[in-house]
């Protein structure tokens, strides 16, 4: 119960700082995850909480480092392996053995090769903290396709290298060739192990889904569970379980049209699992950060140093020289991303700030030993504030300085045409679906409240949604007023059906006193026709007489009519059907594409009221309603295009929704 509490603690703090960054963009959201996490850490059970390396790497990092691996660009990735390599190998040794050394040189009595852990365990990058934080800027494409394609790599070096360190501490011996060998056997190994399990996989998967095995809760657990088992499986052989799940990740990319033999619903449900899936993850890195912080502060705080502003220092020398040795890499082109001599500056700026780092780093920090020949390990605590210190450095400076040098992100569609376009194309959907089924009103207008509800993006006006259900009320109670005037239905029951109507309305707190005025009116109104008809009521009396005296048909008639009247429901039903296609023609005429959302709550309300009454199962006919709407969505988007009046851009995004609104719908009504 333990950790099923611990893991829903995390999902709530995740949501509540996405809930929150809304309001305040200005934040990049990865500062509000940080904070939600400080706060649970006041749980009680998350006091002294330590963060624990293995099952982090597994759950948290193994997942999404195979997700951003099959999401890669393997086209761009093979051009650009010598770019990969310098920056995820070259540059990331070279870093581990400069901040080593000044480690060593700055901190009184480490040892060298703790120094090198030291600089091992703030050397890699987090792309997942480099996107939060650039959110709504817009980085320069070369430099982000960089820092993506190095991040796939260079956690692994990171933990090679402290692995490496921390193996030579310990032992107390170090080869420079035993190093080196090591270091390609379980960088190089965990690539190939990783791309042959991966493949494997796949011809799995393929397999499932060429011979009919290949429903969502066969397939979906399959990818998800792929991770986790490659990951385990490698770091069983002490390679890095890291380069195995990217290694499959990128096969997996590279193999997608194989992969993309299942069936439209299982893609559907197998991406929107892996983007729920992830992005609560990405959630978790920063969330578990900020939990782990007053930890590490109670921790160098119980040793009572007096080198707290040494460490800090060394933790801001260790940002500066990371800092200065990336731009100095980007800007002489050493990265090999070939910007053009005018950018040089600008990117190398750029992808220096943008070397920030993240929880792997936090995590392969709390993954020292807590004790060495029985007593606790040296320096460990102090490992940990520093790298501490440079996570929140490698944050704060990018948030501030970023903003100041890149654009904001320019939106390839406008939000606001965008919305206008979809309501648009409701609104004309609906009114063709209307105007082509006039003969099938209850269930067009069922459909139509399905259609309108797509795109609710904002809460409907409860002032107008009154306003509206105030004037339905009054266009129902003067359809009933006609049936009465027309002698369709008695007056007893027109005067019974108005004062249930009135009465269930002002209940519902649509009409306050509203209702005691539209009683009014319709009594007056009552008066007025019987005033207005009160001279011919002799010839109406003589002509009931002559029917009391016809002959057997008009008898016959006469019963018919009384037998009809006294059936309440039929008579109720009568006045409601009328009454509602009343209300419903007075809807679409004053539907815009302003106010769908309101009209809808109306339209709504009545479509469940009459369906009260009706109880029909018009369910084939609602199908075919539909399809008939998403080509009417189709051809109005067709028509704007060729009227040049939408982006294409635009066109092609309402083009997907519909066609994903579609296929949702088709396999509903296949399942059904």
């Amino acid at each position: 119960m333990e950790i099923f509490y611990a893991v829903v603690l995390l999902i709530v703090a995740t949501i509540a700082a996405n809930l929150v960054y809304p309001y305040f963009p200005v934040i990049p959201q990865a500062f509000y995850q940080i904070f939600a996490g400080a706060l649970l850490s006041l749980v009680p059970f998350f006091h002294h909480f330590v963060l624990e390396p293995e099952m982090f790497m597994l759950i948290i990092i193994a997942p999404l480092m195979f997700y951003d691996g099959q999401n890669a660009d393997t086209h761009a990735l093979r051009k650009h392996i010598p770019s990969v390599l310098s920056m995820a190998v070259i540059l990331a040794v070279l870093t581990v053995i400069l901040m080593g050394y000044v480690s060593h040189a700055m901190v009184a009595g480490i040892p060298l090769a703790l120094a090198f852990a030291l600089a091992a365990i703030v050397t890699p990058t987090d792309a997942v903290a480099v996107s939060s934080i650039t959110t709504n800027m817009a980085v320069p494409e070369k430099v982000m396709g960089m820092l993506e394609r190095e991040s796939l790599f260079n956690d692994a070096s990171g933990l090679v290298a402290f692995n490496l360190a921390l193996t030579a501490f310990i032992t107390g011996e170090f080869s420079v060739r035993d190093g080196v060998e090591h270091f390609f056997i379980v960088f190089l190994g965990g690539l190939l192990i990783g791309a042959i399990l991966g493949i494997v996989f796949i011809w799995g998967r393929i397999y499932l889904v060429q011979s009919g095995m290949d429903s969502t809760s066969v397939i979906v657990p399959y990818d998800i569970l792929t991770p986790f088992i490659i990951y385990l499986a490698v770091e069983h052989f002490e390679l890095s379980g890291i380069l195995a799940v990217v290694a499959a990740g990128l096969l997996r990319s590279a193999a997608s049209k194989q992969i993309r033999l299942s069936s439209t619903q299982l893609q559907l449900v197998s991406r929107s699992t892996w983007r729920i899936l992830t992005s609560i993850l990405n959630g978790f890195v920063f969330v578990l950060l900020g939990v782990s912080l007053p930890t590490v502060w109670h921790n160098i705080q119980a040793e009572h140093t007096t080198a707290l502003p040494s460490y800090i220092l060394l933790a801001v020398v260790l940002y500066l020289v990371m800092f200065v040795l990336r731009y100095l890499w980007i800007r002489f082109d050493w990265a090999m991303i070939h910007s053009a001599p005018k950018d040089q500056r600008h990117h190398a700026l750029v992808g220096a700030l943008s070397g920030i780092h993240g929880t792997i780093t936090l995590a392969m920090a709390f993954s020292l030993p807590l004790t060495f020949h029985g007593q606790a390990f040296p320096f460990r605590n102090t490992m940990i504030f520093i790298a501490a210190v440079v996570i929140i450095l490698s944050l704060l400076v990018p948030a501030i300085v970023l903003p100041l040098i890149l654009p904001s992100r320019e939106q390839p569609i406008d939000p606001e045409m965008a919305k206008r376009e979809r309501q648009n194309l409701i609104t004309y959907a609906t009114q063709q679906l209307i105007l082509e089924h006039p003969e099938h009103k209850a269930e067009t207008q069922a459909v139509v409240a399905i259609l309108n509800s797509q795109y609710g993006d904002h809460r409907p006006n409860r002032k107008l949604v009154k306003e509206l259900m105030r004037q339905a009320n009054q266009v129902e109670v003067a359809s009933v007023q006609k049936l009465a005037d027309h002698n369709q239905v008695g007056p007893a029951y027109a005067n019974r059906y108005v004062r249930g109507l009135i009465w269930r309305t002002r209940t519902n707190g649509q009409l306050s006193f509203a209702g005691f005025g539209l009683w009014l009116r319709y009594v007056g109104h009552r008066v007025t026709h019987r005033l207005r008809h009160r001279k011919n009521r002799n010839h109406h009396d003589r002509r009931r007489q002559q029917l009391r005296t016809t002959d057997g048909q008009n008898a016959v008639v006469n019963a018919q009519r009384e037998q009809v009247h006294a059936n309440l429901r039929a008579v109720f039903s009568l006045m409601e059907t009328q009454g509602y296609n009343d209300v419903m023609d007075y809807l679409t005429a004053n539907t815009t594409a302003d106010n769908q959302a309101e009209i809808n709550a109306v339209r709504t309300y009545y479509n469940t009221r009459h369906r009260r009454f009706t109880q029909n199962d018009t369910s084939e006919l609602q199908n075919e309603l539909f399809i008939q709407a998403f080509q009417y969505e189709y051809n109005y988007v067709r028509q704007q295009r060729l009227r040049h009046a939408i982006p294409n851009a635009l066109a092609d995004d309402l083009y997907q929704q519909i066609s994903t609104d579609q296929m949702l719908y088709m396999q509903e009504i296949t399942e059904a």
